[in-house]
């Protein structure tokens, strides 16, 4: 009977300890190698998302396909000295206003005003300031100077006579024929005595 009982025990024991043998063996970390195989597996990860460069979206279109490229600025024209020299073109202002026997009656009239003559010149100023621009070698090129109208009013209102002075390379860009056909077209109101009437621009 003991030895029955002393057996039973020790067979308890051995299943015990089977039993703890099973559960250490199932909770034991992983072999080194696994572990280390792991580690470059994550490092590989890493190293591949640092490794990415930029992407470009859209390109826009180079020359060569199908789209002309872009015309360069043009330079500004090099004025020279002659450019800029002040030349006048037009008419004799000097000779005096010829008279007709039959406006006698015209020295009864008055002299006209400077308002009634910046009446009328005004507006065909927007027309002169056009043949300014016209004249120029192109918009961007600064000219510096200034223009000057000249012209003689008769006696009967039309206009007799007209000069310019401005810098040479307007005049040769055909300033003067421009100007002289909207002056010429002006009609004043008859007056006592014929005028000349001076109108400068300032060049900018």
């Amino acid at each position: 009977m003991k030895g029955f009982l002393f057996g039973l025990v020790v067979a308890g024991f051995g299943f015990g300890g089977y039993l703890y043998w099973q559960h250490q063996k199932s909770t034991a970390p992983a072999p080194a190698a696994k572990i280390a195989d792991a580690g470059a597996a994550t490092t590989s990860k890493k190293a591949r998302k640092r490794s990415r460069g930029a992407v470009r979206i859209a390109r826009g279109p180079a020359p060569g396909d199908g789209v002309p490229a872009p015309e360069p600025e043009a330079e500004p024209v090099r004025l020279s000295a002659a450019d800029l020299r002040p030349v006048a073109q037009g008419d004799d202002l000097s000779t005096p206003d010829v008279l007709r026997l039959d406006m006698g009656n015209d020295k009864e009239l008055p002299e006209l005003s400077q308002d009634q003559i910046d009446e009328r010149f005004r507006g065909q100023e927007s027309a002169i300031l056009e043949c300014i621009a016209r004249a120029r070698p192109d918009p961007e090129t600064y000219v510096p100077g200034r223009v000057t109208i000249k012209f003689r009013i008769q006696r009967a209102g039309s206009v007799r006579g007209v000069r310019v002075e401005a810098p040479g390379v307007l005049q040769r860009n055909g300033l003067f024929g421009c100007i002289k056909g909207v002056v010429g077209r002006l009609r004043f109101p008859a007056a006592g005595t014929s005028q000349i009437i001076s109108y400068p621009f300032t060049l900018s």
